[in-house]
């Protein structure tokens, strides 16, 4: 017998407090109760963005606004030189190769992707960021555009306004750029309206520029093996 039930056993009255059958009556009509209300109190796990899983995580992705399915996501591979990451050769006759078609000019490079639990649960927590977070490069509340991108590239990234309705997002190096198609197409990373954001790659200490987040050329006479180079822009 739960907790519940024995609440309401303990509020009978002196002269039925122990009497069998105004306990088995309390226990009938209480005990359909608690199964509602054990029923009820389990929505606090399985709608917890932490532990929610499957459809109880899409419900939670529908209320904050995101999808498990990614339009345009993940890179199609096409015939292509050696080496390239998502290209691969033509079908031999004398093995079993999968052949791969020659890329249009005017073809989308991009098909739909769909999330895992473990992907959609960071996905929906950068969308619950963006739709709290203001329109401000630093924000004393930590709701600015720059603890988004904290966030969503685990504090190796930061943010520069161009002065021209665009923002230069600078992501270290190590970052998984895989991810970047998925956080582009789902829009999870809050600006103002109407500026654009160009997504540039750098190595921290290591890419030339002005000082703070970069480092000059090297020197001939400088000891240091350290190498510099150009930060690369790889997707507006």
């Amino acid at each position: 017998m739960g907790l519940f039930t024995d609440t309401y056993k303990n509020l009978l009255i002196v002269q039925y407090s122990d009497k069998p059958k105004a306990q088995a009556h309390i226990k009938l009509i209480i005990g359909e109760l608690e199964k509602v209300y054990q029923f009820a109190n389990q929505f606090d796990t399985a709608f917890d963005v932490d532990l929610a899983v499957g459809k109880q995580l899409d419900i939670i992705g529908k209320i904050v606004g995101i999808n498990r399915i990614v339009p345009f996501a993940v890179p199609k591979n096409y015939f292509g030189f050696d080496g390239h990451e998502h290209s691969f050769p033509m079908n031999d006759k004398f093995k079993n190769v999968v052949s791969y078609p020659m890329k249009s000019k005017f073809e989308i490079p991009f098909t739909s992707g769909e999330l895992n639990d473990l992907d959609y649960r960071f996905y929906i927590k950068a969308k619950i960021v963006k739709n709290y977070a203001k329109a401000t490069m630093i924000d004393k509340d930590n709701l600015s555009l720059q603890n988004a991108v904290d966030y969503l590239f685990n504090n190796k990234s930061y943010l520069t306004d161009a002065k021209n309705m665009s923002i230069n997002l600078y992501i270290g190096n190590d970052f998984d750029f895989s991810k970047l198609q998925f956080i582009k197409q789902l829009d999870i990373i809050p600006r103002p309206q109407a500026v654009k954001i160009y997504y540039i790659s750098y190595v921290e200490k290591h890419t030339f520029g002005f000082y703070e987040h970069n480092t000059g050329f090297g020197d001939k006479f400088d000891d240091k093996d350290d190498e510099t180079y150009f930060a690369n822009k790889i997707l507006e």
